[in-house]
């Protein structure tokens, strides 16, 4: 976009002029200016030393001023100096004591390798022994025999379990698979009914429910019968 075209359309006179239509004494004349953050301090951070609260990196900057070399040796001069204050014994600030900023942390532990040490007893493995890291063998059913191999027993009841589960698995489909027939042919039967029931007359139910209540009657004469 040419800005200098679009001004001069809406009535600015031009370079030098502000955006008043006769008086320069009106407005800027030049264009706004833009302040530079280049100080690397950031947004919002004050224009006082970065380095005022870096209390640590001045305290060892201060130590490393007061060591004197001169004499081939290296010999610290300063005397109560921040760093001293911080390491003395017994001293307290509000970086240090019981109450300072660095009481609340915690000193962790240090983790311990495992290279080198045997998966089974946890010790160390000399060098010399021949003796490998054992290698987990996973058997078929998912379980891990470590450290040594399985008997001819164990095997067999393995296997033998691995049958039965097998078994049992086959059982409950066939028994869902049965389940599932039976409820389609309940439906099946009662759209059937219902179908009847909707064409035939009152005669003809009439007959229907006669012939399935002697049905009935012999059914249950059979089952005396029978001893049942």
């Amino acid at each position: 976009m040419d800005a200098h075209a679009l001004l001069t359309a809406q009535g600015w006179r031009g370079k030098g002029h502000t955006l008043h239509p006769t008086s320069d004494g009106t407005g800027l004349a030049h264009h706004l200016l833009i302040k530079r953050n280049d100080d690397g301090r950031g947004l919002g951070s004050k224009k006082a030393d970065h380095k005022a609260e870096a209390w640590w990196l001045n305290a060892f900057d201060q130590a490393l001023k007061g060591i004197d070399t001169k004499s081939g040796t290296m010999k610290q001069t300063l005397k109560g100096g921040a760093l001293e204050k911080i390491t003395a014994k017994g001293a307290a600030s509000k970086y240090t004591g019981t109450r300072g900023l660095y009481s609340s942390f915690v000193r962790g532990g240090v983790m311990e390798g495992t290279v080198g040490l045997n998966q089974v007893t946890g010790l160390p493995t000399p060098p010399d022994s021949g003796v490998g890291t054992p290698v987990a063998v996973a058997s078929e059913d998912g379980d891990q025999k470590k450290g040594r191999e399985e008997t001819k027993e164990e095997r067999r009841a393995r296997r033998e379990a691995k049958r039965l589960r097998k078994a049992n698995k086959q059982a409950r489909k066939e028994a869902e698979e049965r389940a599932a027939r039976k409820v389609d042919k309940k439906k099946a039967k009662k759209a059937e009914r219902e179908r009847i029931k909707a064409g035939e007359t009152r005669e003809e139910r009439r007959v229907r429910r006669d012939a399935r209540r002697k049905r009935k009657e012999e059914k249950r004469k059979l089952k005396a019968a029978s001893g049942g």
